[in-house]
This record gives structure tokens, C-alpha cells and sequence, in this order.
């Protein structure tokens, strides 16, 4: 498992408003993650703005400590880079998301990097990269379960597990391996996720953040924030809306997105602004 230098951690934490480095057990490890899905976002500026990434940890996690954030593959695999620099035992696995009502279980296209932790013998179901779904992680084994306003539900399956979302959530289930994976197992599926002219993340901007009680979600100039009894839908009508949103809401400092960046991120999301 890749690690980070003491100094990179250091930098990490700092953005999670971690102190110091903590004992790995399982109430830090609920602090992480709550802090992780709260102040670092889900999203997509950099497939937008046509920059490449790649899917290697470090960089990744060099990119969250400098007030960025990113999707899946980044903000996991930075992640677990992460906890296994603070002691934990951490199993990356090729997962798939799936927006289709009764998908076949199994992964065809690993389009998610999905995590599992080993805490004292019991292992955990950990995600820090699903947009609306964990807020904290939760035990691995068959449950359904409430966090904020939505429901989920675990299952195991013939060569791995089904994590179910809400019916009102972003995607359907997201199935993934019992085998351990690697980081550049997902780097063919980043490179088509990112560039392909028929990806959701290249055709439209995606932010979400995942508190206790409330999911922020911004598709183009959609913005929608769901409570736990309440969703509000909001338009954002100018360029200075967009980056006060991204600022307040999402966390993401606008030293980390140029004028010009803005700028190219607001005429993609007028109508007919996508390729």
C-alpha cells in the first residue's frame, strides 16, 4: 500500500482539521472520514477545464492538501494512501457504480475505486469518494442502515459486496470485489471517464458535499441541497455566483481556480455549453 512522507500527512490533516496524527483506531478513523466528506468535495473542475490528472495517490493527495478535491479515484485513493500512512490496514478494490435498476452484480468496468479497513479484526466499509452517499464508515457485513436523509443497505454477493443507495440518491448500487486491487488498475478507466466525449464528467460540471444532515449537490448551474426533510433547488444566474458557491459551499479556495478557470467553468455550464 502506498504511503505519504510525515510532511505530506502533516499537510493533509491540516486540511481535515486534524492536529497531529492520530492512533489508528476506529473513532479516528469516524473522524477522518466525517471530516474528509465534509471539507473536501466531490468534483470534477479538472476533466472540465480538459487538465489531465492521474490516478497515483500521492498526487492525488497533494492536490486535496493544497484545497482541492476530486472524484473517486482521487479522493480514495488519497485516502487510503492516507490511513495507511497512520497505521491502518487498507484494502483498495475494483468497484462499479450503477445507475440501472436491477444492474447484474459483479464489476465489468471498474469505474469505482472502493475501500475496506481492518480495525482490531473487524473489517469496515469505508467511502470517501461517492458524493451523496457515507457520511462515517460503516461495519462490513449484510445491514440496512439510516445516515442524514437517506438509507442504504449492504449485501454481500458471490465474489464481493453491493452497497445500495436511496432511491433518491445519485446512483443506484455500487458493487465491488473481495480481491485486492491496485491503484493503476483504474488508470484505463480514469483515462476514459476523463476524456470521453460521452462521460458524465466531461459533459457536466459535478460538485457534491456530504455532511451529517444535508448532501450539497451542483450540476452545472443547478444547485440542490437535501435536508433531511427539506430539498432546495437554487440557480446560479452569474459568474460570481459559481465561485462564491464553490468557495462557501464546497470548500475549494479560489486560489485553486484561476479568473480564466472561472470563467471556462461558467460558459460550459450555459445550455449548449457541454461538447
Amino acid at each position: 500500500m502506498i504511503q505519504l512522507t510525515s510532511a505530506l500527512t502533516g499537510q493533509y490533516l491540516h486540511r481535515l482539521g486534524v492536529d497531529r496524527p492520530p492512533q489508528p483506531t476506529i473513532e479516528a478513523l469516524n473522524l477522518l472520514h466525517r471530516r474528509h466528506v465534509e471539507l473536501v468535495a466531490y468534483e470534477n473542475l479538472d476533466i472540465q477545464l480538459g487538465l489531465p490528472t492521474t490516478v497515483h495517490p500521492v498526487e492525488s493527495a497533494i492536490r486535496i492538501a493544497g484545497g482541492r478535491g476530486g472524484y473517486c479515484f482521487h479522493l480514495n485513493g488519497a485516502f487510503s494512501a492516507l490511513l495507511a500512512s497512520l497505521g491502518y490496514q487498507v484494502t483498495i478494490h475494483r468497484g462499479q457504480v450503477k445507475k440501472s435498476t436491477r444492474p447484474a452484480t459483479g464489476v465489468d468496468f471498474p469505474n469505482h475505486l472502493a475501500l475496506t479497513v481492518n480495525v482490531d479484526g473487524r473489517h469496515w466499509f469505508i467511502d470517501v469518494g461517492l458524493g451523496d452517499a457515507l457520511h462515517s464508515p460503516v461495519p462490513l457485513e449484510p445491514s440496512s442502515f439510516r445516515q442524514g436523509p437517506f438509507m442504504f443497505k449492504l449485501l454481500p454477493t458471490v465474489n464481493g459486496w453491493r452497497f445500495e443507495h436511496d432511491v433518491d440518491g445519485s446512483f443506484n448500487v455500487m458493487d465491488w470485489e473481495n480481491s485486492a486491487a491496485e491503484a493503476e488498475d483504474f488508470a484505463l478507466s480514469h483515462k476514459e471517464l476523463s476524456t470521453a466525449s460521452e462521460s458524465t464528467f466531461v459533459r457536466n460540471l459535478v460538485v457534491m458535499r456530504r455532511c451529517a444532515c444535508q448532501i450539497d449537490t451542483l450540476v452545472g448551474r443547478r444547485l440542490t441541497q437535501r435536508g433531511d426533510r427539506t430539498v432546495v433547488n437554487k440557480r446560479l444566474n452569474t459568474q460570481s455566483d459559481l465561485a462564491t458557491t464553490l468557495q462557501e459551499v464546497f470548500h475549494l479556495s479560489p486560489l485553486n481556480v484561476s479568473p480564466d478557470q472561472l470563467s471556462a467553468l461558467w460558459q460550459r455550464t450555459r445550455p449548449g455549453g457541454q461538447p
